[in-house]
């Protein structure tokens, strides 16, 4: 008996339990449906705030560089969030920080902020709270650095001023004292008229329209391609079931063709094509034969009949 599985054997399979697979397909297209509508909708808005470099004269050294990589964390720090949070009636510093994605564009100076909620209004809402707030935020660190170190020029040419006035007139260190106090005058004079320009959000957040989770039609297909796969296999199971295992899946031995193969020397070209093929031509005899070949037998030994017949 075979014991390969053709396509045949397969369809054949399929076939007389069809309406498990039609079971089989219609439960998952009907999962597919409940899953699309317990799938809770989310919808994601996002909103760009460009980063300027804020130049802050302090000991003679400016800054005119951005760190990217910085900023990102800066904008998602507790700072940031916190200062969102007290703007929006509806946040709190853990849902914002679990509903904000901060990226960088490739080669930019562009922060863009992603704010993921059930409702597309809030989206939009906290997304622009989030990313008006890391403005604020920068602005406010800037505005600390540039007070912090006026407040630290403004002592320092307070001291050389008063160290100035106590040295006599035309002296050398008076004369060195007063060049320090020019240059760090000079150096205060244009740390207070220095702007610093942290950035704006070029790209305010509108409410999302398409949400995140997929149509319909894409949890359809995904139960009917997965219908149908185990819909099959369940109805080949079936079958066999049904049939037992001896039977299922296998061709029927007395329907496969022998090949006849002529066996090299036997029979010769006058021989019959059933003798060529090396195939036993006894004939089976009938019963009446049978007596007649005996009759024969007996006439052609006379001693041998008279003795049965005795």
């Amino acid at each position: 008996m075979s014991n390969h599985w053709t396509l045949e054997d397969l369809y054949m399979g399929v076939v007389k339990s069809w309406w498990v697979l039609a079971a089989t397909v219609v439960a998952f297209v009907g999962v597919g449906a409940a899953a699309w509508v317990i799938l809770p909708q989310t919808y994601t808005a996002t909103a760009q705030h460009t980063v300027e470099p804020i130049t802050v004269l302090a000991s003679g050294s400016s800054f005119n560089t951005v760190n990217m990589e910085t900023e990102r964390l800066v904008a998602t720090s507790a700072s940031v969030l916190e200062r969102a949070a007290s703007a929006l009636d509806d946040a709190s510093v853990d849902a914002l920080r679990e509903s904000t994605v901060v990226q960088v564009p490739r080669g930019s100076q562009v922060l863009t902020f992603e704010v993921t909620t059930p409702s597309p209004e809030r989206s939009a809402e906290w997304v622009n709270a989030v990313a008006s707030a890391y403005g604020e935020t920068r602005s406010d660190n800037a505005r600390r650095v540039v007070d912090q170190t006026t407040t630290a020029l403004t002592d320092s040419v307070e001291r050389l001023q008063a160290l100035t006035d106590s040295q006599s007139p035309g002296s050398d260190s008076r004369q060195a004292t007063q060049l320090q106090l020019d240059a760090l005058s000079q150096e205060l004079a244009q740390l207070e008229a220095a702007s610093f320009y942290p950035g704006s959000l070029v790209t305010p957040a509108s409410p999302p329209t398409d949400s995140n989770r997929p149509g319909v039609p894409v949890f359809v297909a995904g139960g009917l391609f997965l219908g149908l796969m185990a819909g099959g296999i369940a109805a080949l199971l079936a079958t066999r079931a049904r049939s037992g295992p001896a039977r299922a899946y296998r061709r029927d031995p007395r329907h496969t063709p022998v090949a006849e193969v002529d066996e090299p020397g036997a029979g010769s070209e006058g021989d019959p094509p059933s003798r060529r093929r090396g195939h036993d031509t006894t004939p089976v005899a009938s019963p009446a034969t049978a007596m007649s070949e005996m009759d024969v037998s007996f006439e052609r030994t006379p001693v041998l009949a008279r003795r049965l017949r005795d």
